[in-house]
């Protein structure tokens, strides 16, 4: 979907309010939305990772009560209130709980592939119903929500965001934003410890820039809309992890390494972009310059149900002013 210039869009102010690895968190999913009317941005980005990591089962009892099972804890709730309490402070964590009865529990306690399709199941459902908030809380406003993948996300998202008249899903694409900029979105990441979904090598990430460098008509009016940070930078900067995926400490303190790609550093600093927007290393909030790029990532704070954002302003082909927002 490609924004068409309007009478009176003369190349001006845009002003984006950018977020990323909100992971299922219904709270902060409701914060990005608001966003528009709150920062009166222009423009919503969501780069990737929208998609949250686990399913929490609840299992009713005999008598009527409930356990619900996390992180190797069971926690008994004994009446509808506090099912519902539960349902609620989790997804707005950005779990996924299902009520199921305890043989239902049972079966998929020893079947993992009946676990995992539950699992992609629930994602799809909370994706669809973001896409209708948005739609909800967006009516009739000239706002567009873009997003691209993380490398976490499901590919069976992907259906759901294009399909849906509220959402502008892109991947490995070149559009048109308003004031005569453009934005390439490139999703996925690196390879990671996890394994994760979208996850490509260097060289992968060498060719995904080849195919789309030549779609974009000018850099210095261009967002790389890249889910991944440059490598080396303090947007790539996030604790380190030994073989059994445990933080590395050293005299107390965790060491740090940097994770991003090496492939997205070479590409912003040979291309020179006007910006790019990244995510993927929740710790790895800032706001820097590669070369003549200003380069963002908000950071994630997504289990506590606080929302980081950047609020990036662009007039007349220059980034005028980039804010780090937290609430």
């Amino acid at each position: 979907m490609f924004w068409k210039k309007k009478s009176g869009d003369d190349g001006g102010r845009v002003t984006i309010f950018f977020a990323s690895d909100l992971h299922g968190s219904n709270v902060c999913f409701r914060k990005f939305v608001n966003a528009a009317e709150f920062y009166k941005a222009n423009v919503l980005v969501m780069g990737g990772d929208m998609t949250g990591k686990a399913v929490l089962p609840i299992c009713e009892q005999a008598n009527g009560t409930h356990l619900a099972f996390a992180a190797g804890e069971t926690i008994a709730l004994e009446t509808k209130e506090e099912v519902d309490e539960y349902i609620k402070r989790a997804g707005n964590m950005g779990f996924y709980p299902a009520v199921m009865s305890e043989g239902e529990y049972k079966r998929l306690r020893d079947d993992g592939h009946r676990r995992h399709e539950l699992f992609k199941k629930l994602v799809v459902e909370r994706v669809r119903e973001w896409c209708d908030h948005a739609g909800q809380k967006l009516a009739g406003k000239d706002v567009p929500f873009i997003t691209a993948p993380g490398n976490d996300d499901f590919f069976e998202i992907d259906d759901v965001l294009k399909q849906s008249p509220h959402v502008q899903f892109h991947e490995m694409e070149v559009t048109k934003l308003r004031g005569d900029y453009q934005m390439l979105h490139c999703g996925g990441s690196n390879k990671t410890p996890w394994d994760t979904e979208r996850e490509y090598s260097e060289e992968e990430y060498d060719r995904r820039f080849a195919q789309l460098i030549p779609q974009v008509g000018d850099m210095r009016r261009c967002i790389f809309n890249v889910h991944v940070p440059p490598h080396g930078t303090v947007l790539d900067q996030c604790p380190k992890l030994d073989d059994n995926l445990q933080v590395v400490y050293e005299m107390g303190n965790p060491v740090q390494m940097h994770a991003g790609s090496t492939s997205v550093l070479e590409a912003i600093r040979r291309h020179q972009p006007l910006l790019g927007i990244h995510g993927h290393i929740h710790e790895g909030r800032g706001n820097i310059k590669v070369g003549q790029t200003v380069c963002v990532n908000p950071g994630s704070v997504y289990p506590e149900g606080i929302l980081q954002g950047a609020l990036i302003t662009l007039e007349d082909g220059t980034v005028k002013n980039v804010t780090l927002t937290q609430g």
